[in-house]
């Protein structure tokens, strides 16, 4: 048996075999718990409604519920007090698309084909929200980050997929850092249950409040100081307690059940690792599950037994009388809750994060009620009952015991070996063979030898060097740019390394330096479809647009969903006069992404310099309503307006582009404009004049001051 939980509510246990055993209550939280009803467990309450939580980076064992001394959760600990503890619950993967994608699919990522942040579920993967739709309830979901965002597949089945990110105000920002604070995801999970609380429904509620970076508010900053991760925590956990008050005030508490679990831990400098992603040991598979069932049947359980992530979505369907799903890859887990024996399964879990950003072999693990195994290129086996912190490697000294382990992991699994590139479309194929990156990848999609790649407890150390590199860059991008460009040059298929050296260079205005580094993070990866976009950035940025406009075109065929490279080929293909093409991009952009303003302030101006102004001005006042502060969008307006002639309405809309960017001196070349129309020449001289200063190259100010004498 395990370590017993000492601090939190344990008036029940279910042991190995499935067995409940009952034991004393014993609280020991340190804050105001919330006010829940208690409930005979013999009686049955129909469940109408789920309510699905995920926090975002949780580690099991910061709640006091599974023992945190330090207990910042009154409102989960109580939660867990009066419901279902599972004390052994494993993610199959320690990165938030991917998980999140086995929560809501029920399947291991090798099957539902999203194994990285930034992939898309395949149309053909059914979801959990589909199966309840179809019969009968209304879904939502509610996401605080943008890595799950729409268009990675995940809204299939969802009415309402609540999350607004305007990528356009992180431009150049890690698409991880996207987040939106926990207390608007709240508010808008209680505004939408409210306006289903009589009905039945499946909501989906993602916190991401304590994945970097911290956005912690007042007063939880200043109680808890350095300790920003658990102040994080305790703020989600008074959210939650928010939440929670808000169903028993409509009266949903007790036919409503709550899931709470998360998609992975955190480092924390276990091992090394300070966040996720690059090991599998449990401070970051480990994750917590806690179901509150109505009226608090069965509190207090405590479940031994190992539960995975893709158990949940099982569970959800039978909780709400719902057939379950032919391709889930879990099980229920209400039998264990009830006391049935079940034949133990272990937990699967994966990480190709080191191998395809790190360039080090990828790791896989199980998790047994007894044993943690992990395949790489030097194995490990932990006695989870001996050595629940997994500081003492046994693959050596339980020769026997590894290889039953590796040989059970084989069956869960499969073949281990990853490919060489993530799944490519043939377009992708034909589109990097024709730059010539046919001998990098002709063997996409197919197993590679992962036999000569480092282990990735060699490199953690340098991958520290690296955090602390892109750190820096709060400091000082030249700092960091030099720190990154010595830790390339050990090895130069550190993917990650080459676009981020790109970038702090990109940030310091040299662009040419920026692109030798995208350039070798292509010829590393060449289905890397980041390095690509960055590698088209930078060449338009160089003033190489038909150089750059194959390269967008690669990033938008390795993934369709990619916004920002439509966009940016759309401009491209416009500064080169391929309008037709330059539409098409900045159409399929706004498609992805109704409020992307960089497309819908780029397309308005190509449709007024083609003489499309009522479409021109739909578009510009869609970017205006965006963003109206931005200079951009007032003098595309400015110039719709003089093309059609209302001189008064150009003149107003330039001065607001004024007041919000003197420094631009497109804007003084086309107030100047202007002023020449209008018959005023001094005006105009004046203005060409100032946009002279700030760009002695600009062509209407050069050209403006010859026709006025």
């Amino acid at each position: 048996m395990r370590n017993e939980v000492k601090c939190g509510v344990c008036p029940a246990r279910i042991n190995g075999a499935g067995k409940l055993v009952r034991c004393a209550i014993a609280a020991c939280f340190f804050y105001a718990p919330l006010s829940l009803v208690a409930s005979d467990d013999s009686r049955s309450t129909p469940i109408s409604n789920v309510v699905l939580i995920s926090i975002d980076t949780l580690r099991a064992d910061h709640l006091g519920a599974y023992g945190y001394r330090k207990s910042v959760t009154p409102n989960l600990d109580q939660l867990a007090g009066e419901g279902i503890v599972f004390e052994h619950a494993y993610t199959p993967v320690p990165l938030t698309l991917p998980a999140h994608t086995s929560l809501l699919t029920g399947e291991y990522p090798p099957k539902n084909g999203v194994r990285d942040n930034g992939e898309a579920l395949p149309a053909s993967a059914p979801t959990l929200a589909e199966r309840l739709r179809e019969n009968g309830l209304h879904t939502a979901a509610f996401v605080g980050a943008f890595v799950l965002d729409r268009r990675f597949g995940l809204a299939r089945g969802f009415e309402n997929y609540w999350g607004d990110f305007q990528l356009f105000r992180y431009q150049g920002k890690d698409p991880g850092m996207i987040q939106i604070r926990g207390d608007r995801v709240e508010a808008a999970v209680e505004e939408w249950i409210t306006a289903h609380r009589s009905e039945r429904f499946f909501a989906f509620v993602h916190f991401y409040d304590l994945h970097g970076p911290y956005l912690l508010p007042e007063p939880w900053l200043s109680r808890f100081g350095e300790d920003v991760y658990d102040g994080e925590l305790a703020y989600t956990d008074d959210l939650i307690g928010r939440l929670w008050k808000g169903l028993q005030k409509l009266g949903l508490a007790d036919r409503t059940a709550l899931i709470v679990t998360a998609d992975h831990g955190e480092g924390l400098g276990d091992h090394g690792e300070r966040h996720h992603g690059f090991f599998l040991y449990n401070s970051t598979i480990n994750i917590p599950l806690i179901v509150r069932l109505p009226a608090g049947a069965s509190g207090g359980t405590r479940v031994q037994n190992v539960a995975r992530l893709t158990d949940i979505a099982p569970t959800v369907c039978s909780l709400l009388g719902v057939p379950l799903l032919p391709t889930f890859q879990g099980h229920s887990l209400m039998p264990e809750v009830e006391g049935k024996t079940l034949s133990p399964e272990p937990a699967y879990s994966e990480t190709l994060y080191p191998y395809r950003h790190f360039h080090t072999a990828p790791l896989y693990a199980i998790q047994t009620e007894h044993y943690s195994f992990i395949s790489a290129p030097r194995r490990e086996v932990y006695d989870l009952n001996l050595d629940p912190k997994q500081t003492h490697n046994l693959a050596l000294s339980s020769t026997g015991v590894a290889n039953r382990l590796e040989s059970d992991l084989k069956q869960i699994a499969g073949p281990q070996a990853p490919q060489a590139t993530a799944q490519m479309s043939p377009e992708a194929m034909r589109a990097l063979n024709s730059l010539g990156y046919v001998g990098s990848i002709s063997g996409a999609g197919s197993p590679v030898d992962i036999a000569h790649l480092p282990d990735p407890k060699d490199r953690i150390r340098l991958f520290g060097r690296y955090q602390d590199a892109l750190a820096m860059g709060n400091e000082g991008n030249l700092r960091s740019a030099i720190e990154l460009e010595k830790i390339a040059k050990l090895d130069p298929a550190l993917v990650n390394v080459q676009i981020d050296a790109g970038l702090a260079r990109r940030s310091l205005h040299q662009e040419a330096s920026a692109l030798s580094h995208f350039k070798a993070a292509a010829r590393a990866d060449p289905s890397n479809a980041l390095a690509h976009f960055h590698l088209g950035v930078s060449l338009s940025n160089l003033h190489r647009d038909r150089e750059a406009m194959p390269e967008f075109l690669i990033a938008t065929k390795l993934q369709p969903w990619f916004s920002q490279a439509y966009t940016a080929q759309g401009l491209a293909a416009a500064r080169v006069q391929d309008m037709t093409f330059a539409k098409a991009s900045f159409d399929r952009a706004i498609q992805l992404d109704p409020e992307d303003f960089d497309a819908l302030l780029n397309r308005g101006k190509l449709l007024t310099m083609t003489s499309r102004w009522l479409d021109a001005r739909q578009d510009l006042k869609r970017a205006v309503s965006l963003n109206p502060d931005s200079g951009a969008v007032h003098q595309a307006l400015g110039t719709l307006d003089f093309y059609q002639g209302d001189l008064n309405s150009a003149l107003e809309e330039y001065q607001r582009a004024l007041k919000l960017n003197d420094s631009d001196a497109s804007i003084h070349a086309n107030v100047a404009l202007l002023y020449e129309r209008l018959g005023q020449p001094q005006k105009a001289r004046a203005e060409f004049q100032r946009s002279l200063r700030l760009d002695p190259t600009n062509q209407e100010a050069i050209e403006g001051l010859r026709r006025i004498p």
